[in-house]
């Protein structure tokens, strides 16, 4: 039999219930508007919105990605460029 869970007080704590999940797909800079492109190409994915870097450097052809949401399906995933000054830490 489950027990549930009690804050200090005494009060029973509410679960948390996550509706979804949206994964974060960052990519080698500067890839991710291929990666974009690449996700429509083959799965049909509509782009939702998109923000690029303001600091764009000169020896750079395309702006990097800070966020591309894509929508596949009812699904939703983000693609972004791994910029030096990206403050999420590495996942491997």
């Amino acid at each position: 039999m489950a027990q549930e869970a009690q804050s200090e007080n005494g009060s029973k704590a509410s679960p948390v219930v996550f509706a979804a999940v949206k994964p974060w797909l960052v990519v080698e800079a500067p890839k991710a508007n291929d990666a974009v492109q690449f996700y429509k190409a083959a799965f049909g994915a509509e782009e939702v919105s998109r923000v690029n870097h303001t600091k764009r450097k000169a020896e750079q052809e395309l702006p990097l990605v800070l966020s591309a949401e894509l929508k596949l399906g009812s699904s939703s995933i983000v693609v972004s460029d791994l910029t030096d000054d990206a403050s999420a830490p590495y996942v491997f």
